[in-house]
């Protein structure tokens, strides 16, 4: 195949598929002779989200995950056109990603059952709940030393990485120098990691590349360097080849100290897209006592804040992550009793119900997840922040689509918030 030049599209998209490679990779390389490794997980697949323990049981991919699948291709495809070899593990959620990539690149797939997630034995296909619930101790002994501990009838990580490092030295002995793609499994990920980079294996759990994810190594007699971890080029897929901004208009809603200026502030570093602060916090932290104001007062704020928020999603343009929806004035407007003046309240809410069709995703947080701090903002009342959450989700049932909404896991795990939040958004 030959090398598309620096004004081919497609040729730079993503921070990893470059022309050359930067000047600190460089000056620990004898010479560009490198031996490239494009590591490709496998999209999402069925009941994803119940903590089920599927190591080499044959999951199916859900809808998500096929789509995960044909935008990972297109992009690579487009990306990386120079690819040599194409190797994956044997399980279907592997094989339909692979055999995509065989249509778009011609290279035939090299199915290999080493490149199989870790075995979990007896503990496949069943919740970590329900196996703790019937051995609470073997879990226990498990997860304490999970790099040695093998479950039963299993294997342990230290016997996947045995497994995947004499597949890798037989494969690098014939390919070296060469693009090197493959398809797998987080498990396998981690251990290649480990095992090139001289990394213990018991960290191998801070490696976390999503679903659907591209991982890039650059191997060489110096040693291996990490070109990009876990990028998530589907969520880019909407927007003109080279872009480097995903076109998603995403906004927060939930009551106060349920986690979304956290989160928001996290999605919008991770998507590379400007974060809309709330105009209230502010306005409490220099002084504002809303308890001073009266009906006539509070209306004011409400279309005020809204006002702002408004001009500031319009200023961001096609992406944006927002913290509040248009609906979570409409719900202080009526939590607030302000809808006495009824000719004011419908031009009011007929704004902000308008304004939802201009959201691709509204972010739903639970009430009661996490604990409210008292951070001397915020009312710390769990229940008067439970009557907003209810007068917001009905309005959110009533006026938004039900696609747009998408609930944040009521998982107090910041990181596994994170994840799951990240992978709804490519649905």
């Amino acid at each position: 195949m030959s090398k598309p030049s620096k004004d081919t599209p497609g040729a730079l998209v993503g921070q990893a598929a470059r022309e050359k490679f930067e000047p600190t990779t460089l000056s620990i390389m004898p010479n560009e002779d490198v031996t490239r490794i494009s590591l490709l997980r496998h999209g999402e697949v069925e009941s994803f989200d119940r903590r089920i323990v599927r190591g080499q049981l044959d999951a199916a991919l859900t809808l998500r995950g096929r789509e995960q699948s044909e935008l990972v291709t297109d992009w690579f495809a487009r990306a990386l056109p120079e690819q040599d070899v194409l190797f994956s593990s044997d399980l279907s959620r592997c094989g339909f990603l692979a055999r995509l990539l065989e249509e778009r690149t011609g290279l035939p797939v090299q199915s290999d059952a080493r490149l199989r997630e870790q075995s979990m034995g007896d503990w496949q296909g069943r919740t970590w709940d329900e196996i703790t619930a019937e051995d609470g101790a073997r879990v226990t002994a498990y997860w304490d030393n999970y790099v040695e501990t093998t479950p039963p009838n299993g294997e342990s990580l230290r016997d996947l990485q045995a497994r995947v490092r004499g597949w890798w030295d037989e494969v690098h002995a014939v390919h070296a120098g060469k693009h090197i793609t493959i398809v797998t499994h987080i498990g396998v990920i981690r251990s290649l990691l480990c095992s090139l980079l001289d990394i213990p294996l018991g960290d191998a759990l801070r490696f976390a590349p999503a679903v659907g994810s591209y991982t890039s190594l650059l191997v060489s007699a110096a040693g291996t360097v990490v070109e990009s971890f876990g990028e998530r080029p589907w969520m880019w897929s909407n927007q003109s080849v080279g872009s480097t901004k995903p076109a998603l208009r995403i906004a927060l809603s939930g009551s106060a100290g349920t986690g979304k200026t956290t989160l928001g502030r996290a999605l919008a570093d991770q998507l590379g897209i400007p974060f809309i602060e709330e105009g209230m916090r502010a306005r409490l932290e220099k002084g504002l006592d809303i308890h001073t104001l009266d009906v006539r007062g509070l209306r004011s704020l409400v279309r005020e804040l809204w006002l702002e928020q408004r001009e500031a999603q319009e200023a961001a343009g096609e992406a944006f992550i927002v913290d509040r929806s248009s609906l979570d004035y409409a719900a202080f407007w009526l939590h607030y009793n302000l809808y006495e003046e009824h000719a004011q309240t419908d031009e009011f809410f007929a704004e902000l119900r308008a304004s939802t069709e201009h959201y691709d995703r509204i972010l739903l947080f639970p009430w009661g997840a996490l604990p409210i701090e008292a951070d001397g903002v915020r009312a710390t009342n769990q229940w008067l922040q439970l009557r907003f959450q209810t007068i917001l989700e009905g309005l959110l049932d009533r006026y938004a689509a039900g696609a747009q909404v998408s609930r944040v896991p009521a998982a107090s795990d910041f990181d596994e918030r994170l994840r799951v939040v990240l992978g709804s958004l490519s649905s």
